[in-house]
C-alpha cells in the first residue's frame, strides 16, 4: 500500500550496508526516443536493478543500440504505436499477465497511456512538467527533482501520491581516462568543454556567443542535432571557428567531460540537468545556466557559477572569472564532488527506488 503523505527525496546519504532487492517483480515500459536524458536514465536504472537482484521485465520500443544495452535483461519489445493504441496496449497486458509483476512503472507519457488497467499498481515516472492527462489511472507518481513534483501536486493531483526519486550518473573518477581526441592538450591553454544535442532549448548559441568575449582558450562540444549547421555558422561569423572543436556524440560523455578544464551547462530548459551532474560526479569546476534542474541541484558559488539564463555577457565573466582563479575553481570542484556523492551515487538513488517499490507493494 501507498502511505500517504511520505515523501522520498532520495537524497539519503549512502550507507555501508549491503542493499537488499526487494521480493517482487518489476515490469517496466519504456516507450522513448533512440536517445536521451530519460532513455539514458533508463538504461542505468534498469541494470542497477538488475544488478542488485532485483526481478524485472522490460517492455521497450526496439531501438537496436537499447537492445544490445539490456540483453543481459532479455528485454521484451513493443513499437508503443500511438494509433491504433489497442493493439499494442492488448500486447503490453499479454506480457504484464505473463511476467506475473507484483507493480507496473511507465515512463513518459506514450507508454504509460498505453499501459492498460490491471489492478496492479501503476508508477509513472516523469523527467519534465507533462500534461497529467496521460497519468489519470496511476497509482503514484515518481518525480526526479522538488520542482516537477511541486508542479504535479499545483496541476491538482494528491501530494500523498507524489515521491520524488533522483537521477544517478555513474562516478566520473572512475570512468576510462580521455583517449584520442579527448586527451587534454597538456599546454596552458584552459578547454571549456559542453555536451548535449544540438536543439534551441540547449543554449549553445549563448554560449559562442559568451566564448566570443573570452580571449584565450579552446571550447569543444560533443553532440548533434538539427541546430549543427546554425552553430558552427554563427562560430564562423563570431571569428571563434579555429578556437571550437565540434566532436560529435561520445559513447563515454564523462571521458570526453574529463577532457577539458572547466564545464558548461548552457541550457534554456534542463529540468534535472544530467550533464550538470555528470560534470558533479567528474570533479570538474561547472558553469551552468539558471535552469529548474540547476537551481535545485546545484548552489551558487558553492558546488557551481549559476548564471542566469541567455546571458551571455555573464557567461563570459563568469568564464573568465573560473579561468583566472583556479583556486577558486578547484574549491567548486571539489564540493560538487561531496554533492554527487552525498546523494546521486548508483546506491544512493536504487537505495530510495528499493524502499519506495517495497512500500507500493505493502
Amino acid at each position: 500500500m501507498i502511505a500517504s503523505g511520505r515523501k522520498d527525496t532520495g537524497l539519503a546519504t549512502t550507507l555501508h550496508s549491503p542493499i537488499k532487492a526487494p521480493d517482487l517483480h518489476l515490469f517496466q515500459a519504456m516507450a522513448g526516443a533512440e536517445l536521451g536524458g530519460a532513455e539514458t536514465f533508463f538504461e542505468r536504472l534498469a541494470l542497477g536493478f538488475h544488478d542488485h537482484g532485483l526481478r524485472q521485465t522490460l517492455a521497450i520500443k526496439p531501438w537496436p543500440g537499447r537492445l544490445n544495452t539490456l540483453a543481459g535483461i532479455a528485454p521484451r519489445p513493443c513499437a508503443f504505436r500511438p494509433v491504433p493504441g489497442f493493439i499494442d496496449r492488448m500486447k503490453l497486458k499479454r506480457m504484464i499477465d505473463a511476467s506475473g509483476a507484483d507493480i507496473i512503472l511507465s515512463w513518459m507519457n506514450r507508454a504509460t497511456r498505453l499501459t492498460p488497467k490491471t489492478g496492479i499498481p501503476h508508477i509513472a515516472r516523469l523527467g519534465g512538467f507533462y500534461d497529467l492527462k496521460y497519468y489519470r489511472d496511476c497509482d503514484l507518481l515518481v518525480a526526479n527533482t522538488r520542482g516537477i513534483a511541486d508542479y504535479l501536486v499545483q496541476q491538482g493531483w494528491p501530494a500523498g501520491r507524489v515521491r520524488v526519486q533522483v537521477n544517478f550518473v555513474p562516478d566520473g573518477l572512475d570512468t576510462p581516462d580521455p583517449d584520442g581526441g579527448n586527451q587534454p592538450t597538456g599546454d596552458d591553454e584552459t578547454v571549456f568543454v559542453s555536451l548535449g544535442r544540438f536543439h534551441p532549448n540547449k543554449g549553445f548559441d549563448t554560449l559562442l556567443n559568451a566564448f566570443a568575449g573570452v580571449p584565450s582558450g579552446r571550447l569543444r562540444l560533443a553532440g548533434d542535432g538539427p541546430e549543427k549547421a546554425r552553430l558552427m555558422a554563427l562560430a564562423e561569423q563570431l571569428g571563434i571557428a579555429s578556437r571550437v572543436e565540434f566532436c560529435g556524440w561520445q559513447a563515454n560523455p564523462q571521458s570526453f567531460i574529463r577532457s577539458g578544464d572547466i564545464f558548461i551547462c548552457p541550457s534554456r530548459h534542463e529540468p534535472f540537468g544530467n550533464v550538470i551532474m555528470e560534470a558533479f560526479a567528474c570533479r570538474m569546476p561547472v558553469i551552468t545556466t539558471a535552469s529548474d534542474g540547476a537551481t535545485e541541484n546545484a548552489s551558487h558559488g558553492d558546488t557551481a557559477l549559476i548564471i542566469p539564463v541567455d546571458d551571455s555577457a555573464a557567461m563570459t565573466d563568469a568564464m573568465t572569472n573560473l579561468q583566472s582563479d583556479p583556486a577558486l575553481a578547484g574549491k567548486l570542484a571539489g564540493k560538487a564532488y561531496q554533492a554527487y556523492q552525498k546523494g546521486f551515487t548508483e546506491t544512493a538513488v536504487i537505495r530510495g527506488w528499493f524502499d519506495l517499490l517495497a512500500e507500493v507493494a505493502g
